[in-house]
């Protein structure tokens, strides 16, 4: 009968011993999930650009049907062309846990415009009179081309993003004025009009950050700021000066520009 006992309370104390070294046992933690935001992407924007045109060295000429010339100037002003802006993106983003590096490459349609009010323009009394006229500057698109650094945390990816900037601007000059047709006595013909223009595309770069949020099923949603600088581009506009009765002259603008452009945006991403 002891040993009965014996062998019960043998058993009890071992199941006793081999339930405290179970709860003894270290607790295995899941691994961090990583490579959340790895992948290709491809998504569009809407958002509102704040363009500066920075004006600088205007001057130009003109050459009568008499073939007397003449060197001009006139004012131009530096002017904000703010506008719309709406585009396609895609990229590529690497994820090795917390971190994340990615590429991107878009291409946006922008409203931007600015112009100087018509001003007058001084030419020698024995080239012309009467003369006045005016210069816009307007930049319809732009692209990016950019690295990202990011640091992603929950659903949410704070990143940093530069690289190289395209944007296409064109600059328009209009005139109106008479032009002689005789030296003695000097005589004006009648009123006659130009116009001209000269578009380039810009090369500069592209610096900024913003927030990109996970909502599952590969969308995201992201608001972004950049700015966009350009160095100094001269333009050359030449164009003839015709009257209704077939007079004509020739007029030739210069005049330099240097753009820049402040991006705020809106975004939605699907990642494959």
């Amino acid at each position: 009968m002891n040993k009965i006992v014996l062998s019960l309370l043998s058993t009890v104390a071992l199941h006793s011993v081999t339930a405290q070294a179970a709860d003894l046992a270290p607790v295995r933690v899941p691994p961090t999930q990583v490579g959340t935001w790895t992948g290709l992407y491809v998504g569009g924007n809407v958002g509102y650009g704040w363009g500066r045109y920075d004006a600088s060295n205007a001057t130009g000429t003109i050459v009568n049907s008499n073939g007397g010339s003449g060197i001009y100037g006139f004012n131009v002003e530096s002017r904000n062309g703010n506008g719309v802006t709406a585009g396609l993106q895609a990229g590529y983003n690497w994820q090795l846990e917390q971190t994340v590096l990615g590429v991107e490459a878009d291409w946006q349609y922008l409203n931007s415009k600015a112009g100087t009010s018509t001003s007058a323009i001084a030419v020698p009394v024995f080239i012309g009179g009467n003369f006045s006229g005016s210069t816009s500057i307007e930049t319809s698109w732009y692209a990016t081309f950019r690295g990202r650094v990011g640091y992603a945390f929950g659903p949410a990816l704070v990143y940093a993003t530069g690289g190289l900037a395209l944007a296409d601007t064109k600059v328009s000059s209009s005139a109106t004025g008479s032009i002689v047709t005789a030296l003695f006595p000097p005589t004006l013909g009648p009123l006659g009009s130009m116009s001209a223009s000269d578009s380039s595309v810009l090369i500069g770069y592209a610096v900024g950050g913003g927030l990109e949020y996970a909502l599952g099923a590969g969308w995201s949603i992201k608001g972004e700021y950049l700015h966009m600088g350009f160095g100094t581009k001269g333009y050359n506009l030449t164009g003839s000066l015709r009257s209704p009765a077939g007079l004509t002259g020739v007029i030739t603008t210069h005049v330099d520009i240097k753009p820049s452009f402040d991006i705020a945006r809106l975004g939605v991403n699907y990642r494959f």
